[in-house]
């Protein structure tokens, strides 16, 4: 790369090029990390187009909101997108809440303190003797807190945000 190469900025990010259109970051640099930054997630699926992701990344250096949160608040991308790509970028499964409900008895486990704290909920026993537990965004949850808190072994799927906090009525301070 030489100085004058001015298809790349600072180190080494590369500006979409080839078209009238005014320059925007090229998104499809960050595809192979070994995390994937989730716009890239979203646009590699068709999810959102590349003009948004660089409006909605813009706001969020403005207001300080989380992507997905500023993505969602626009009416750009539906729930259940953002936590497919969640799941993909943290490399867990997507579980949807809605079709395969949680079991209670699980969900009972955990006190409605932590369960808001992290954004979780207690899906079901494994056969294991391990636990699933969904969550909102996996960059919100100590396993270990929680593993304690359970008194085993969790494995974390993702799960949209709505059904997470519509299961918490299970909790032990809000069951019957």
């Amino acid at each position: 790369m030489t100085p004058s190469d001015k298809r790349y900025l600072g180190g080494g990010l590369r500006i979409a090029s080839g078209s009238a259109a005014p320059l925007r970051l090229d998104h499809g640099y960050f595809e192979h990390e070994v995390r994937p930054m989730l716009g890239s997630i979203l646009v590699q699926k068709g999810w959102i187009t590349h003009e948004r992701l660089d409006e909605a990344l813009g706001e969020v250096k403005v207001t300080g909101m989380r992507l997905g949160e500023t993505l969602l608040a626009r009416g750009w991308l539906y729930e259940p997108e953002l936590a497919a790509a969640l799941a993909e970028q943290a490399g867990l499964r997507y579980v949807d809440l809605v079709r395969h409900p949680l079991d209670p008895l699980a969900a009972r486990l955990l006190p409605l303190e932590v369960a808001r704290r992290m954004f979780v909920v207690p899906v079901r026993f494994l056969d294991s003797g391990r636990m699933e537990v969904a969550v909102a965004d996996p960059a919100d949850v100590d396993v270990e807190v929680l593993e304690r808190v359970l008194g085993r072994g969790v494995d974390l799927v993702v799960g949209e945000r709505s059904a997470i906090q519509d299961a918490w009525r299970y909790s032990p301070s809000c069951a019957k």
